[in-house]
């Protein structure tokens, strides 16, 4: 289903120059795919995933509305913040979509279920959160603290994996072409490392920023499904802005003057339900995961760059991964002055620069391989 009827519309970015390479037109289309979801608590059921792609003008006005094998990218979000709010932030030059767009990639985001615009099983019932952070709800939402309907998280490896290829598969088909290039963040950094190692045969190149949850001692084996628990949590501005963001940056200067305002504001666009929750939040499913460990990372065989900020308590975790990857063909970068939130932050130049000559070259530098850090002014120098 095209959203063009829904009024999320069509936009268009001028063209500018860039050095020597001419930006190219994109305009933005947003779309409900249809999915038979594979989450427990509605397995078999229909569900939309939600995606928006940027496109490139010459890709859009062909007839057949092919594109060239190894230009086209899904960008998969992390554990909170949704596709739209994670790479195209309608800032100046902030969204990594229309970076990449504007150079000639065809750049697909997708919500998974739970998230933004994909549909939201079992989550709209305020006793389905955590009973954890029901506190947060007291008075206004609810009466008192109360038992979840739903026992149970709601996704899991699984299925999130079954998330991704439905939409893999649909842009498979919409441009024509045999394999795609991912990118993911954060929680992203599972998702898509996970169905790295289950579909090698449709992605050919890979980056990676600052995924979490690795770790080389996670277990392998499929737990009981679904796991006991509730199926929702929320993030609040006090937590998602002030703590896991602002708290951890020790350069305010990376930051734009308004950025977290005007982030907020977004999250609130994004879920407009969750705004009214207690002060407001933003929510999220409960996920149960496995495998995303040393056995996991060694089936990823294609080439591979992890960027993490330096302000990130991830970077032990993603200096792991980069060690265990499957591929000798990786690289990885540490970025000065950067925190696990670096797409609101100038330095997410530096992500848009690595992961443009990855996608074109499989090279940071020049180089197939090694590591990297890129200085205060996003210069990037392999590390000796």
């Amino acid at each position: 289903m095209n959203l063009r009827s829904l009024g999320l519309g069509v936009a268009f970015v001028c063209s500018t120059a860039f050095g020597a390479l001419a930006l190219e037109d994109v305009e933005t289309i947003d779309r409900l795919v249809a999915h038979v979801s594979t989450v427990p608590a509605i397995a078999g059921k229909p569900i939309d995933l939600f995606v928006r792609e940027k496109v490139p003008y010459s890709i859009f006005k062909r007839a057949d509305g092919k594109a060239s094998n190894g230009k086209v990218v899904l960008m998969v979000h992390g554990g909170y913040s949704p596709s739209t709010l994670a790479f195209d932030v309608p800032f100046k030059n902030y969204s990594w979509m229309n970076y990449l767009a504007q150079r000639g990639y065809d750049v697909f985001a997708m919500d998974m279920t739970g998230y933004g615009r994909s549909g939201h099983p079992m989550m709209d019932e305020p006793c389905n959160l955590d009973p954890k952070q029901q506190d947060l709800l007291v008075p206004k939402n609810l009466p008192a603290k109360c038992e979840p309907k739903y026992k149970f998280d709601l996704v899991n490896s699984d299925s999130e994996s079954d998330d991704i290829d439905r939409v893999v598969d649909f842009i498979r088909k919409l441009r024509g072409v045999d394999k795609i290039a991912l990118i993911g963040w954060s929680g992203g950094g599972i998702r898509t490392g996970t169905y790295v190692g289950r579909h090698p045969e449709k992605i050919d190149k890979y980056v990676i920023f600052a995924s979490s949850n690795y770790d080389r001692k996670n277990p392998s084996a499929k737990p009981s499904l679904p796991k006991a628990g509730a199926p929702m949590t929320i993030q609040t501005r006090d937590v998602g802005i002030d703590k896991r963001w602002l708290g951890t940056s020790k350069f305010p200067q990376t930051i734009e003057p308004g950025m977290p305002e005007m982030i907020w504001a977004m999250n609130v666009k994004h879920d407009p339900l969750g705004a009214t929750w207690g002060t407001g939040g933003l929510r999220a499913p409960t996920r149960t995961y496995w495998g995303w460990n040393a056995e996991g990372a060694a089936k990823v065989k294609i080439p591979t760059l992890i960027m993490v900020g330096e302000q990130d308590d991830l970077t032990r975790s993603n200096n792991d991964l980069f060690a265990d990857l499957g591929t000798q063909h990786k690289a990885f970068i540490g970025i000065s002055q950067a925190t696990h939130f670096m797409v609101w932050e100038k330095q997410s130049r530096v992500l848009h620069a690595a992961s443009f000559e990855w996608l074109q070259r499989q090279t940071v530098k020049g180089q197939k391989t090694g590591r990297f850090r890129a200085d205060e002014n996003g210069v990037v120098k392999p590390v000796k």
